[in-house]
């Protein structure tokens, strides 16, 4: 086949996720095409993937095998072979200069470049290129014989270090380009024992990645709930030719830091050995969510909250009515302008100047990570907004924008909940049992400071199993758990186009309204590095009410 003609296949099959790349901000060409700019032209066409001898030794493996078994809390570093063994939060063994050839990584990027087909995956929890499994790769000889390589040189040496016994093996290729990033999970799913990453960076001048470049895999210590905790504790960064390997359990909490470069990406062979049903399932599906606790309205002072501070359009008896009418036709509505201007602009100000103002980081990692104020330390325009969304008089206009039985003589129990969040870069939440609304609810979202790309709402339709009987956003089908057989580095729902019923765009002093019926889950997307915060953080208040 005439190389040129393939290359040029190549890229334009991936001319919709270059695309969709740009719009992002993550790339301005095809992430093939960067690659093999730094590919050189002519080098070896065989491909040699024997171990180093260090790792053949029995004599090596056993004094390994002492070490992973050790009580001793102490970190290994082998001065002579540079393998090193942590165990603290749990353990990670990094086997540098895995192979003995590092020619041979050269050949592997080249025909992950020339040959794999890529796929752009992007969900909650994850944005990044990943290839189908290695074993359906028979076009691709070097990385189906480095899949051989796995079953049957690796595999038995790890089983006689680490006395698991490993039935097979799944792997793909991995492709985080400037921008992508992996959020916080365990990796613990039916039988999966141990997982691996086999990094490569055949570049001259950057075998080894800085922090700067990110792309680090970041290790999380847990707490007694066998939760993980901020912040990392641990950062390992890319480095041509090793292979890192951990044993998948309730605490083996990592992520894949945000690549921060653009002028490499971060390639890896990535996947897990597999064995009988992990043990640690027990223990994870024990494992505690939280709940949003709601409480009832309070009084409404007598001088009345509503009038003060809402643009007086909104308390017309039309503008109601249209509003009711647009919420019954589509399950949402955005209220521009809803506050008036002076109200917004000193609200602002108190955010992002008031030192007296109490905030506090949420997690656990693998769920969220943003900051929620103490309300008991807001002062003057913030209490009073804190307050209108809480009283009876607010309850009582919903009702009237909704027909809710928020207020008035049908009021059973109505109830709501009430947060300010701050969001800045790094930031997410993602879906799990957490997100699943349990009923029928009123969503209200308002930004301060809001800029693009920051704290972007997504709400996805309920699987139809746990889809309730309410009438809120209309359901459109449900997303699919990654399968065993991705091969990915983690799990997450997945963010398609039939799955998606709404996603809110961050607008200054605008309220967004969304019924959303039991079962409907949502997340706010990790907020990019990439993103612009010349002015600061993105300010969210967030209630939900039920009658």
């Amino acid at each position: 086949m005439d190389t040129s003609k393939s290359e040029e296949k190549l890229l334009e099959h991936n001319k919709e996720d270059a695309a969709e790349d740009v719009a992002n901000g993550h790339l301005s060409e095809p992430p093939q095409a960067k690659i093999l700019k730094r590919q050189e032209k002519n080098g070896p066409q065989t491909i040699d993937l024997s171990l180093s001898n260090c790792y053949t030794s029995e004599e090596y493996a056993l004094q390994l095998q002492k070490q992973w078994f050790s009580e001793q809390s102490k970190d290994y570093k082998d001065e002579t072979t540079g393998v090193e063994l942590y165990t603290n939060p749990f353990q990670i063994c990094l086997l540098p200069n895995m192979l003995n050839n590092t020619d041979s990584c050269k050949l592997l990027v080249d025909e992950m470049v020339k040959k794999v087909h890529w796929s752009r995956k992007q969900m909650d929890l994850y944005e990044f290129y990943q290839s189908t499994d290695l074993s359906n790769m028979i076009e691709c000889k070097f990385l189906a014989n480095f899949l051989q390589m796995l079953r049957r040189s690796v595999r038995p040496w790890l089983e006689k270090l680490t006395n698991l016994k490993l039935d097979y093996v799944s792997a793909s290729c991995s492709m985080y380009t400037c921008g992508d990033y992996l959020l916080v999970h365990d990796d613990l799913l039916k039988d999966r024992q141990i997982a691996f990453i086999y990094y490569l960076s055949p570049w001259e001048e950057n075998e080894l990645w800085n922090q700067e470049q990110g792309g680090c895999l970041e290790i999380f210590a847990s707490d007694d709930k066998c939760l993980p905790r901020f912040p990392v504790q641990r950062k390992i960064s890319p480095k041509n030719n090793q292979f890192a390997f951990f044993k998948v359990g309730s605490k083996s909490f990592h992520q894949v830091g945000e690549v921060t470069t653009f002028d490499y990406p971060r390639l890896t062979i990535n996947g897990w050995f597999h064995g009988a049903s992990n043990e640690d399932l027990i223990a994870d599906a024990i494992r505690p969510f939280a709940k949003l606790q709601f409480k009832p309205p309070i009084s409404v002072n007598p001088q009345s909250s509503v009038d003060l501070l809402l643009n007086e359009v909104y308390l017309k008896p039309t503008t109601k009515r249209s509003i009711q009418k647009r919420i019954e036709d589509n399950s949402e509505i955005c209220l521009y302008e809803f506050f008036r201007r002076e109200i917004f602009e000193e609200a602002l100000k108190e955010l992002l100047n008031d030192d007296k103002l109490k905030w506090s980081r949420q997690g656990p990692a693998n769920v969220q990570n943003f900051e929620v104020l103490d309300l008991k330390t807001a002062t003057k325009t913030l209490t009073q907004i804190i307050e209108l969304f809480s009283n009876t008089e607010m309850f009582s206009l919903l009702r009237d924008y909704t027909d809710l039985d928020l207020s008035g003589p049908n009021a059973a129990n109505p109830q709501f909940t009430l947060e300010i969040q701050r969001w800045s870069h790094g930031d997410y939440t993602v879906l799990g049992d957490g997100a699943i609304c349990e009923d029928n609810t009123l969503d209200l979202i308002y930004y301060l400071n809001a800029s693009e790309g920051a704290a972007i709402i997504t709400y996805l339709s309920p699987d139809t199993e746990q889809a309730g009987t309410g009438q809120g956003l209309k359901q459109t089908g449900g997303g699919d758990d990654v399968s065993d057989t991705d091969s990915l580095e983690g799990e997450g729902f997945d963010d398609d186009d039939e799955s998606v019923l709404l996603t809110i765009t961050p607008v200054d002093n605008a309220l967004n309204i969304v019924y959303r019926c039991e079962g409907t889950t949502k997340f706010t997307k990790y907020v990019s590095r990439n993103t612009p915060l010349e002015n600061g953080p993105v300010f969210v208040i967030s209630c939900s009410y039920k009658e």
